[in-house]
């Protein structure tokens, strides 16, 4: 489909959405169809080297300006499990699952993202997160670990959702995440819709998202990537939509890289990608573990590589909460833009182009940069950056199971490239 010919996101005005402010329900028991994996662990010399991905981006330079000080980042994902180097800052949003905890991950995923975002620095290795002083708001909304039972076949035989959340939990874990004080959300998931007007269909989470803007709260997501239910999309000819990232007027989308700074093969391209960050050979914080990992076990027992959009938009949600330490009156809007405008840009028309948006983040330059529409909006001292402990507030230990809605779309944990996007007719597979 042409890009001037794609379904335009319908008014937000069009779709109330009421907050809940009740405890949250559940219609359905989730089962798990797999036994939670251990992280996959490399040589201990390579987790010492600092990463290239943050070497690429200067994130130590960038934290002589900001640390993330007094800011909130919700890691919308599949929980947070507590680490040594989130210690102090972790704080748990709840569970959108189980009758857990959004501090427990079964997956791994979200306790890389989480590390990624804000892991403290470490005299064991050189990796720290973008944003170190910052708080996690962990809200455990997505597993690929888990599936919900749909509906009994005449045979016996039950058939399961292929993951458990879709784009309904996912829209009241950013209402969530508004109401707990998030100042940045991190989503690193994504379902996918054919570009054609009477498939695409999330209008809960469209208007989470542009809840939070208007609350003012930064909300980064990840672009997809390419999967069996997410085709790659020609220069011009959109055949598949990514959301929440088609929701670009209220959020920022984040594309992959690999090494070489170019767009990774599995990045989903679009219209609506912002920017790009480092998607390829992550290390960040293992889950169940002190240490750190350079990859995840996935649902089919299956070790995977750190890669994907999952672990580009992190840096981006990091960067985030440095601007918002550093500039404290700038809008969830104008921290965005900050980021776009000071991006590398590429040579495409206007800038901008489909795989990498206006190009790859340079968190010094969006540190530093003086932008003339910017006017009034002066950086705080940088003396005010340095890293110092703080209490965290006492979680709401409320209850916050929702119900996974069979008809909303399923959504793909986007570092471990697996298929769980969309389609909830899937026989569930038997295992030892």
């Amino acid at each position: 489909m042409d890009a001037t010919a794609l379904p335009t996101p319908a008014s937000v005005n069009t779709m109330p959405y009421t907050v809940d402010n009740t405890a949250t329900r559940q219609t359905g028991p989730v089962e798990l169809h797999a036994s939670c994996q251990q992280p996959v662990t490399d040589n201990p010399q390579n987790l010492q080297a600092e990463p290239p991905a943050q070497r690429r981006l200067r994130i130590r330079q960038a934290q002589q300006f900001a640390t993330g000080r007094d800011q909130r980042v919700a890691v919308i994902d599949s929980g947070v499990q507590p680490h040594p180097r989130l210690a102090g800052r972790l704080i748990d949003g709840g569970d959108y699952i189980e009758n857990r905890t959004g501090l427990f991950d079964c997956d791994g995923h979200g306790t890389v993202v989480a590390g990624l975002i804000a892991a403290a620095p470490d005299a064991n290795s050189r990796f720290v997160g973008v944003a170190p002083a910052a708080q996690i708001l962990a809200i455990r909304q997505a597993s690929t670990f888990y599936s919900v039972p749909l509906r009994q076949l005449d045979d016996g035989q039950a058939i399961h959702s292929p993951s458990a959340g879709d784009t309904v939990s996912m829209a009241r874990a950013v209402m969530r995440a508004v109401q707990l004080g998030a100042t940045v959300i991190n989503i690193s998931e994504a379902a996918c819709f054919p570009a054609e007007r009477d498939q695409v269909n999330a209008p809960d989470l469209q208007a989470a998202v542009h809840h939070a803007v208007e609350h003012n709260v930064v909300v980064v997501v990840a672009a997809a990537n390419t999967s069996s239910t997410c085709k790659q999309n020609n220069p011009g000819a959109v055949t598949t939509i990514s959301s929440p990232g088609w929701f670009d007027d209220d959020v920022l989308t984040v594309a992959a890289t690999d090494n070489n700074g170019e767009p990774a093969d599995f990045s989903i391209r679009g219209p609506w990608v912002d920017v790009a960050a480092p998607g390829i050979g992550a290390v960040s914080l293992a889950a169940g573990r002190s240490g750190l990992t350079t990859g995840l076990v996935d649902a089919h027992g299956q070790p995977r590589a750190l890669d994907g959009t999952s672990f580009a938009t992190p840096y981006v949600a990091g960067v985030a909460a440095l601007i918002r330490e550093r500039y404290r009156n700038l809008t969830a809007r104008q921290v965005m833009h900050r980021i776009e405008q000071t991006a590398q840009h590429t040579g495409a028309s206007g800038g901008r182009s489909e795989a990498l948006g206006y190009g790859m983040i340079d968190p010094v330059a969006a540190l530093t940069a003086v932008l003339p529409e910017e006017q009034g909006a002066a950086p705080a001292s940088v003396n005010a950056a340095k890293l110092s402990g703080f209490q965290p507030p006492p979680p709401d230990n409320t209850p916050r199971t929702v119900a996974l809605v069979g008809s909303a779309a399923a959504l793909i944990l986007l570092g471990l490239i697996v298929v769980i996007a969309q389609t909830t007719k899937h026989h569930r597979q038997r295992r030892p």
